[in-house]
């Protein structure tokens, strides 16, 4: 013990040998040495609340990643001047997040960051990712700064930036070395502003793309033809013409999300022959899904996918077994396929990793326990909305003893069949049973002690008293959504034993007022973000929260029509 003390890294290697980081902070509450071994390994600041921020600076002078999007209040411009005289090394980082606009920080205090950082030796101190997000005030002219000071910077995220125009995008075509960049969101682009990237960014090798209703023919165009070495592209988009991608010829994963109506077969089908080192492609045309056709040109073009993600609506049972045969396979989605009943879902033995079939139709038990039985490795299953399978079916997942991941939201799982699978696994971490309503007993969920995150929105077993008993039992339990559910105030106040609780969802609960969510405040160290329903903006109890520095969402009220959707987990 006496070496030990003296020598700090022995203390640091022992402490990297932890799980995880939750292990390992816990270890730092057991002694002084522990704490500063715990601290001195950590290369990563994630900021919740500004006025912490002048206590870690000395501490946490060697981090190389700062992340301020969970701060519960808004920043300001002399909080980055403060952040970049302290931290020399940061490389990482990241502003901004979605549910909370950061309406004081300008330019000047961006750019002051940025200048404070270029002005440190270059090989420890120059940033090479930056993220913004939800800034109104950011203007083109921060985004120069930021590209002029930041030599090294390799990744770029710009996400909801309503002030940038194109100047912003002239200065990134101007980033030669820029690797990754990612656009989001609302701005003032335009589509010939988006056209100058490919002109530029010649070593691009990841691009993503979700501006809503702006026209990106061009810049799909430009880019395909200018950034040569592009690896990776994912779209969201209302309509557009992908014929442009067909110059491109160095993808290995294409990804995109449209309710265009008109087919996208052919063009598809045109690009995949000209990348035909494709490893991943996810195909998610809403309005009009790919056909049994397609797909089978695909996977003939593709000989090494290993990632197919497709809405399926339209597939036939010639296609299935096209993809039956793929052997390379280890990550397959098909929403809405409808099954014959034929065996053919059954027989994708492919020592799959990652297993979708959300809303599929027409499957059933046998066919179930054939697919769990050929893909015994499966590590993520979404069942979610398979109507089809009973309880006998579900039971055979429990022969999935590697499986961490398990979604069987709106399905026919019971207690007996929910019983099954936890005897055969003890490591699942996700869980998610959005209105099961045949499972009758919360006490089964206390099977799975090795939770961290759970979906019960909508499900009416729920009680106060199961609350007490999952608290008890699953103690690593960091994520946990209650929406649509009769929980109380009492029964938040049970959750509060479970420690290790991060976020917490209960919109659309009728009979949480709040004072249970400030007991798990109050309690849990680690507890940072909760969603309430939308009567309590303004109240007490939020204003209560956000000075224990948990950052507030709200959701509409009670009356909202549309539930919770199982899929966006926190």
């Amino acid at each position: 013990m006496d070496v030990a003390l003296r020598d700090g890294g022995l203390v640091a290697q022992i402490v990297q040998k932890l799980e995880n980081s939750v292990d390992r902070h816990a270890a730092a509450m057991v002694c002084r040495v522990w704490n500063e071994a715990v601290t001195w390994e950590a290369h990563k600041l994630v900021l919740r609340s500004r006025e912490c921020l002048p206590q870690l600076l000395n501490r946490f002078w060697h981090v190389t990643a700062l992340d301020l999007s969970y701060c519960s209040n808004q920043l300001e411009d002399g909080d980055l001047e403060l952040a970049a005289s302290a931290f020399s090394r940061l490389r990482w980082l990241k502003i901004g997040d979605l549910d909370q606009a950061q309406t004081k920080l300008t330019d000047a205090g961006i750019s002051h960051f940025v200048n404070k950082c270029s002005s440190s030796p270059p090989q420890s101190s120059l940033l090479d990712h930056v993220s913004l997000t939800n800034i109104p005030l950011l203007r083109d002219s921060c985004i120069v700064a930021l590209l002029q000071g930041c030599r090294a910077l390799r990744s770029l995220h710009l996400h909801s930036c309503m002030g940038l125009g194109d100047g912003a995008l002239e200065a990134i075509a101007a980033c030669q070395g820029l690797r990754e960049l990612a656009l989001k969101g609302e701005t003032r682009f335009t589509p010939s502003g988006l056209a100058m990237l490919g002109s530029g960014c010649r070593e691009l090798l990841r691009l993503v793309l979700e501006l809503g209703s702006l026209n990106i023919d061009m810049a799909l165009e430009a880019m395909a033809k200018g950034c040569k070495k592009l690896h990776e592209i994912a779209l969201k988009f209302q309509s557009a013409k992908l014929a442009g991608l067909v110059h491109c010829s160095s993808l290995q994963s294409l990804a995109f999300e449209t309710y265009q109506r008109g087919s996208l077969d052919e063009v598809l089908l045109a690009i995949v022959a000209a990348n035909k080192n494709l490893v991943e492609l996810s195909c998610l045309s809403r309005l009009v899904p790919l056909s049994d056709a397609a797909v089978i040109g695909v996977l003939v073009r593709c000989p090494n996918l290993r990632k197919l993600h497709l809405e399926a609506v339209n597939l036939t049972e010639a296609a299935l077994m096209c993809i039956v045969h793929s052997r390379t396979l280890s990550d397959l989605a098909l929403g809405r396929f409808m099954s014959t009943g034929q065996g053919g879902i059954g027989l994708l033995g492919l020592d799959l990793k990652r297993l979708s079939l959300v809303h599929t139709k027409g499957v059933w038990d046998v066919e179930l326990q054939m697919l769990i039985a050929g893909n015994l490795g499966l590590e993520h299953l979404d069942l979610q909305g398979c109507a089809g399978p009973s309880a006998i079916g579900f039971s055979s997942i429990g022969s999935c003893r590697h499986l961490l991941s398990l979604d069987l939201s709106y399905t026919r799982v019971d207690d007996v069949s929910l019983c099954a699978i936890a005897c055969g696994m003890q490591n699942l971490k996700h869980l998610a049973l959005v209105k099961c309503e045949k499972i009758t007993n919360m006490r089964v969920l206390t099977r799975f002690p090795g939770l961290e995150s759970l979906v019960l929105d909508q499900c009416p077993f729920l009680t106060d008293e199961g609350l007490d008993h999952l608290a008890q039992n699953c103690i690593r339990l960091s994520h946990l959504s209650l929406a649509f559910t009769n929980v109380t105030d009492i029964g938040l106040e049970n959750l509060s034993k479970c420690q290790m609780l991060r976020s917490l969802r209960v919109p659309y609960c009728r009979q949480v007022e709040g004072e249970g969510v400030v007991a798990i405040a109050n309690s849990c160290g680690w507890f940072h973000h909760v969603v309430l329903s939308h009567r309590l903006r303004g109240s007490l109890i939020a204003d209560v929260l956000q000075d224990l520095r948990c950052a507030v969402c709200f959701e509409v009220d009670e009356t909202a029509l549309v539930p919770f959707d199982a899929n966006m987990l926190i």
